[in-house]
């Protein structure tokens, strides 16, 4: 099977994966919703967010340098995956102590902090199964990585749902999460081995190593998650969201639309972490290819890119209407706000993808500085007047701040600018998907889903935006 044979495969198998495990996620989503209420699920998703940090924390850069460094020619295989899986649990544990602790010291609820504990295992897991992405990525495996992901969130909707049945109680919530992610990591965890044969290595000469270049990537990551968690935190906290009767409410309400972003933003991520490798590659030895990799990977994160926020903002109420219910009412507004983040978030990967390729993630660092000051700057302003609108409004202005960064990095520094044809025939095609999406909007969602799909990729080939060669290309590989 050739590369471009196996991307594809990976590619859709994966993408139909994920769109049965966020099936399933936003299906416990709404039952856990509906269940618990704005409060309830509120605090929820406040112990997830804060659990995050400290996640991301203990992230050290590792994922994205597992995948670098097991693609380098000549690389020891099993020397990197072990030295770095272990070095990943070893930081888990040290940050989600600390975050276990640090808790008590918020002026949060006792259900809060003890929900924190509870559920800090879900990331211990959870985290140590995604640093094994790099192994699927290398192999061009995802596949394995997408089945693991079916069966956990199976596993926690089948709990989910026994829990509902019995009407239990808060933590057993947290509890599901914590047997769901176990299922993941345990499965990632079998398929990994069948590639590479590791196991927990503790070669302190190498994790002093890893550890130093990972520093300006763990930055990067660590600047990023301000601007992607911390305006759950600001949220939830009565002296900075001061015209909130109810912060803990708006926490709900802002995370009902989040989680849709979160379930959607995985789909560029996975291709981008496909086409990785090949950039990691040729960035050095061949800098002519590495320009059409990412003309190509640009193209068609952008002919995704442009259906996928339109039908967000469109279908705003439904879709919130389903996961949350009447009592999530708001989460619609600020879903149609959060749509245009999730577009930026797009080209985003790409481009963050790009820059560690060319080994400028010190640069990259300083990039994600400046879109965290300015995350935590608005974020102050706007929050105490508007409350989760000023947080929707900051997370778009933030997304295009360094995104726009990024692009300006990776194009000086391999002197090219991409071609830009597919953007107007994509907003063209986007504009009749839009039309279309307004003149039947009050029908069945998921009808409105398919044939909207249709009319986009009908006229975006009418337009030439794709080619009957490029079609035949990919039914025939």
């Amino acid at each position: 099977m050739t590369v471009f044979k196996r991307i594809a495969y990976n590619t859709i198998f994966s993408a139909g994966a994920r769109i049965i495990a966020v099936g399933l996620s936003l299906f416990s989503l709404a039952i856990i919703a509906r269940y618990l209420g704005k409060e309830g699920f509120g605090d929820y998703s406040l112990i997830l967010s804060f659990l995050y940090i400290f996640n991301i924390l203990a992230d050290l850069g590792l994922y994205s340098l597992m995948t670098r460094e097991i693609s380098r020619p000549q690389a020891d295989e099993k020397k990197v995956a072990s030295n770095i899986f272990t070095l990943r649990i070893v930081a888990l544990l040290i940050f989600l102590i600390l975050a276990s602790a640090l808790i008590w010291f918020f002026p949060y609820t006792q259900r809060v902090k003890i929900g924190t504990l509870v559920a800090s295992f879900s990331y211990l897991f959870l985290s140590a199964a995604q640093v094994l992405m790099g192994i699927f990525q290398k192999y061009l495996k995802i596949d394995k990585a997408g089945v693991a992901d079916v069966f956990g969130r199976l596993t926690q909707l089948g709990v989910v749902i026994v829990l509902v049945h019995f009407r239990l109680g808060f933590f057993w919530f947290l509890i599901a999460l914590n047997i769901s992610c176990f299922v993941n990591l345990l499965l990632n965890f079998i398929f990994a081995r069948k590639y590479v044969v590791f196991g927990l290595s503790f070669d302190f000469s190498y994790w002093k190593k890893i550890i130093k270049e990972a520093i300006p990537i763990a930055a990067s990551i660590v600047l990023t998650l301000v601007y992607f968690k911390f305006d759950t935190i600001f949220l939830s906290l009565k002296f900075i969201n001061r015209s909130s009767l109810s912060p803990i409410s708006d926490v709900g309400i802002y995370n009902i639309a989040y989680k849709v972003l979160e379930g959607l933003i995985f789909f560029p991520s996975m291709f981008v972490g496909l086409i990785m490798p090949m950039l990691s590659r040729f960035a050095f030895i061949d800098k002519e290819q590495f320009k059409k990799t990412l003309q190509k990977t640009f193209d068609v994160l952008i002919i995704f890119m442009v259906p996928t926020v339109i039908g967000i903002f469109v279908l705003s109420l439904p879709i919130v209407l389903l996961i949350g219910g009447k009592e999530f009412l708001a989460s619609a507004s600020v879903l149609k706000i959060l749509s245009l983040a999730i577009g930026l978030i797009f080209l985003g990967n790409l481009f963050g993808a790009s820059i560690i390729a060319l080994n400028k993630q010190k640069t990259g660092a300083y990039i994600y500085l400046i879109g965290m000051i300015f995350n935590i700057i608005t974020n102050v302003i706007f929050i105490p007047k508007y409350s989760y609108f000023g947080a929707a409004w900051t997370t778009v202005a933030t997304e295009l701040l360094v995104t726009l960064l990024m692009a300006i990095l990776v194009f000086k520094e391999i002197n090219y600018f991409p071609a830009l044809d597919i953007i107007l025939k994509s907003l063209l095609a986007g504009a009749v998907l839009f039309l279309f999406l307004q003149i039947f909007r009050n029908h069945n969602m998921f009808l409105l889903i398919g044939a909207g799909a249709m009319v986009y990729f009908v006229f975006l080939y009418l337009i030439k935006g794709i080619t009957k060669e490029e079609i035949n290309l990919l039914i025939r590989e």
